[in-house]
């Protein structure tokens, strides 16, 4: 494979010096379809380290997708989220998002990608300290330099130290939030300044338990919340002090104790080769090969229901003290995880000799070995502020490993893609892209199974349930696939700033290694996704607007999820389920200049998830449940509208500016049955320049104080009969951040 990915670079190197020379530009009147614009991924109301994700009408994944310097910042969402090891900043030249054309041909994935630069090969010598604090307590040093050294060698050197106490202070871990990154570059400059080869390294490690968990009200009626017991949202903790966990090990089925901080601290290793070439007829080669290593170990304590317990339930405290009263469970997911990659791409670019066609021609060549244990168990505490730990018939953990996960494997990406940006005439322009990716898989993984679907035998008891002791570590096979994806951005100028646009995306998935992961044989259907949106444009001097119809639909959505017994509300299991999702949507996008020093950004998008092919049947302890069926039932914690007005204003050195995003009403259930209401996330700041060297950033977040409660009623996911949930029904989920100043202190150098 390496020997393939050699040649084809040769053939690409080849194939530019025979283009022909090019042309100085003779304009560029189409605006670049490559990004998307005026979205500030970096406000985030739910986290404060990591971007936030945008809404394109398909359920979130599981995290957003970040390039670092032409490769993906990890291969794959999971075992290692690709924010694990970035925090963007001072060691930074600069971040934009990928447009879903450009994430389709470059990722092979129809999604918004961040995309980052490495700070390298600087004019002159420049230093960068950012220092953060806010009201919580948070300590943030991001720092940055960088020269050249003679003879076209530069260097840049950076750190970012985080360390985040969260707003609820956490008993378990003081320090929720703790990142620690170093990254050196060193760059060479050549051919009188038409080359550059770089090389860069970054380490991180990231020690981290959140649990932006509460308790409270939750009013079916009009899916309001109201508080509960004094719990404070945002400021009071769910978690009890585990300072350690138990759990049984999925390696050898024994018992064993871990440090929450050694369960959740994750390793990174990057170092990148960079190539940046420009020969003499114009054409560019861009090249970024990059190793990766990452060792994970990271903890979840996801929310398993709320229950009155009695004396008799068997629930006391760890001296032996019975208890009785509201229980919160907690099912935990011990994840022992690795990857290891080598993620290389290539690109040529150019112009025609006419100027009227804009080309490139791509290469990925991805590798990647990855594997996970995750061991499982279910835990009980008090469902009350600062809770205790509690007990189960004498026990801290029950139902250990029904949920386990295993796979050990490897995957290869070959991909080729290429791109045309055509000015047909003054006023036609069109951009079309092909890109035809070879996909091949093997490994591990813990699978028993004669069929597709097949459960694996467990012995599925309340202390030990599975491990690998007791089931064979299976080859799931070699598979290989092609996924094509194809990609077209049109424009027509009908008049002066006026005309029609138009961007269809097509692109064909198959299941990655983690969907190996759980004791079920993937579905091994194609994924197909399919994106069509068309409108009108009007661009003037004082304003940009598009109005634009769209359609996504994602076939064979895959996901894992817990789900609740209804005769027996303390039976959770996770099962895999497949479906598929449509939306309709309508968007409208304006930025508004009406004076100097002004400006606004406003979106509104009205839209229609709905699930399709959906239905399924549970099967618990005691038997079968009954076949569900939620075609057409609106997707859950999606809304129909959102909205995000951002306006801002420029004064001499002071920038004042305020960002608004409204979603409306999010169904909790699948039978859409229930609700939580609409809510807003308010941004706002001043940035004030004192001179070139000294900047200050004052950033509220949350002005308005909402709670922002969300979640799941598990009980409550199959249900039609919900006169039980009308009001004042306990239950717990997350909330976004609560109202919080930060500040922000800039010195250049």
């Amino acid at each position: 494979m390496k020997t393939c990915q050699f040649v084809v670079l040769v053939g690409l190197c080849l194939f530019a010096n025979r283009l022909s020379a090019q042309d100085t530009i003779r304009r560029d009147s189409i605006p670049s379809t490559k990004e998307e614009k005026n979205r500030n991924v970096m406000l985030n109301a739910s986290s404060d380290n990591q971007p936030r994700q945008i809404s394109i009408g398909l359920p979130d994944g599981e995290a957003v997708d970040i390039f670092e310097d032409g490769t993906p910042n990890s291969y794959l969402f999971w075992p290692d989220y690709p924010y694990y090891s970035w925090r963007g900043g001072a060691s930074y030249s600069g971040q934009s998002l990928l447009s879903l054309s450009e994430s389709t041909l470059q990722y092979g994935k129809c999604t918004y990608v961040l995309n980052s630069s490495s700070l390298s090969n600087p004019d002159n010598f420049q230093g960068l300290v950012n220092y953060t604090t806010n009201i919580y307590g948070k300590q943030v040093v991001d720092a940055s330099i960088a020269s050249p050294f003679g003879h076209g060698w530069t260097y840049s050197i950076g750190t970012y130290q985080g360390f985040d106490p969260g707003s609820n202070h956490l008993d378990a871990m003081p320090i929720q939030d703790q990142m620690h990154i170093y990254k050196a570059n060193i760059t060479k400059t050549f051919a009188e300044g038409r080359g550059k080869i770089g090389l860069n390294y970054k380490f991180a490690r990231y020690t981290a338990i959140s649990d932006n968990y509460g308790l409270f009200y939750f009013n079916g009626k009009d899916g309001s919340v109201d508080k509960y017991d004094n719990f404070d949202l945002g400021r009071d903790q769910l978690l009890p002090d585990f300072q350690y966990i138990n759990y049984v090990s999925m390696k050898n089925g024994q018992m064993t104790r871990k440090t929450l901080e050694d369960a959740n601290t994750i390793d990174n290793h990057h170092l990148t080769f960079t190539l940046e070439y420009q020969f003499n007829n114009g054409i560019k080669l861009a090249l970024s090969s990059k190793f990766k290593s990452a060792k994970d170990n990271t903890t979840m304590m996801k929310l398993a229901g709320i229950f009155q317990a009695s004396p008799t339930d068997g629930y006391a405290y760890d001296d032996g003290t019975p208890y009785s009263g509201y229980v919160q469970n907690r099912y935990m997911l011990y994840f022992e995880g690795f990857e290891r990659s080598w993620m290389t791409t290539a690109e040529l670019t150019g112009k025609s000799s006419n100027q009227n066609h804009n080309w490139r021609l791509g290469l990925n060549e991805w590798w990647n070995r990855a594997g996970i244990y995750t061991n499982t168990g279910v835990y009980a505490h008090e469902a009350k502020a600062s809770p205790r730990r509690l007990l189960k018939d004498g026990q801290e953990g029950t139902d250990y490993n029904t949920g386990s996960e295993y796979y050990d494997g490897h995957e290869n990406r070959l991909a080729l893609f290429a791109s045309d940006d055509w000015d047909i005439t003054d006023h036609l322009w069109v951009s079309m892209g092909v890109r035809m990716e070879w996909m091949r898989q093997q490994g591990n993984a813990a699978l028993a199974f004669t069929d597709v679907g097949q459960s694996i035998d467990t012995t599925n008891d309340r202390t030990y349930g599975f491990s690998l002791k007791q089931a064979h570590r299976n080859r799931f096979g070699t598979y290989d696939w092609l996924n094509p994806g194809f990609t077209f951005n049109g424009r027509y100028t009908l008049l002066k700033g006026f005309g029609l646009v138009g961007e269809y995306v097509y692109v064909k998935q198959r299941p990655n290694l983690q969907d190996y992961a759980g004791p079920y044989m993937p579905q091994m259907d194609p994924i197909n996704v399919n994106m069509a949106k068309g409108g009108i444009f009007w661009n003037n001097a004082w304003m940009q607007l598009t109005s634009q119809l769209t359609y996504i639909n994602q076939t064979k959505y895959k996901f894992r999820e817990q789900f609740t017994n209804p005769n027996d509300q303390s039976e959770t299991i996770i099962l895999p389920i497949v479906n598929d999702v449509a939306t309709m949507g309508w968007t409208n996008d304006a930025v508004v200049t009406p004076f100097k020093g002004f400006s606004f950004h406003g979106l509104l998008t009205l839209q229609n998830p709905k699930y399709k092919n959906f239905t399924f049947q549970p099967v618990f302890k005691d038997g079968p449940g009954q076949l569900y069926d939620f075609n057409n039932k609106n997707v859950i914690a999606m809304s129909k509208v959102i909205a995000e007005l951002d306006p801002s204003y420029q004064t001499g050195d002071w920038r004042f500016w305020l960002s608004f995003r409204y979603q409306s009403k999010q169904y909790i259930n699948r039978t859409n049955t229930l609700y939580f209401k609409g809510r807003w996330e308010t941004f706002g700041g001043v940035d004030y320049t004192y001179n070139k060297h000294v900047s200050f950033s004052l950033n509220v977040i949350n002005i308005l104080n909402q709670k922002g409660a969300s979640g799941s009623i598990a009980a409550a996911d199959l249900a039609t009969d919900v006169s039980g949930y009308q009001n004042h029904y306990l239950m717990s989920g997350t909330y976004i951040r609560p109202f919080t100043v930060e500040l922000t202190t800039s010195l250049k150098f």
